[in-house]
């Protein structure tokens, strides 16, 4: 608790300056990196990214071999789901406890009622089965209860 006290009162080091002057192995250097990634994920649509996403972002945001640590190291920030093997970073205030972000974009709600119409017609076209003549292969692109929650690989999504 002693340390966490203590990084609260460094310097506040902007995630926008350089950081070419700044020793990785500093907590100052640790303070940006938070930073960093508050900012990043505050601009996707769903305040999360997958960890693998996020790690090909490190010689581009010029960061340190093993800037991940800091997910695990500051848990009242971030959040690391483990949800079906893929780990998936998430702003922890975007959530206040709950599945839903607190402030929805609304590309996420179209996203959403696109997922529910395509899944209601998946569950419509299994009923009927397929036309003479159709070969209907539902299994190949269905939609499960997961896919809600993968983050799209495109920037900033």
């Amino acid at each position: 608790m002693a340390w966490l006290q203590e990084w609260q009162t460094l310097p506040y080091t902007s995630p926008y300056s350089d950081a070419l002057g700044l020793d990785p192995r500093t907590d100052v250097s640790e303070k940006r990196i938070v930073g960093v990634f508050h900012e990043l994920l505050h601009l996707t649509l769903e305040k999360k990214a997958k960890r693998r996403n996020v790690s090909n972002l490190r010689k581009l945001l010029g960061l340190p071999q093993k800037f991940t640590k800091v997910f695990e190291c500051h848990p009242g920030i971030f959040y690391l789901s483990q949800k079906l093997g893929t780990q998936t970073v998430v702003l922890r205030k975007a959530y206040c406890g709950g599945r839903d972000v607190l402030i929805k974009h609304p590309l996420v709600e179209i996203r959403e009622r696109y997922v529910a119409m395509m899944r209601a017609h998946q569950k419509e076209m299994e009923m009927v089965g397929p036309r003479s003549g159709e070969v209907c292969d539902f299994n190949s692109g269905s939609f499960s209860e997961d896919d809600s929650d993968e983050v799209i690989d495109a920037p900033f999504s």
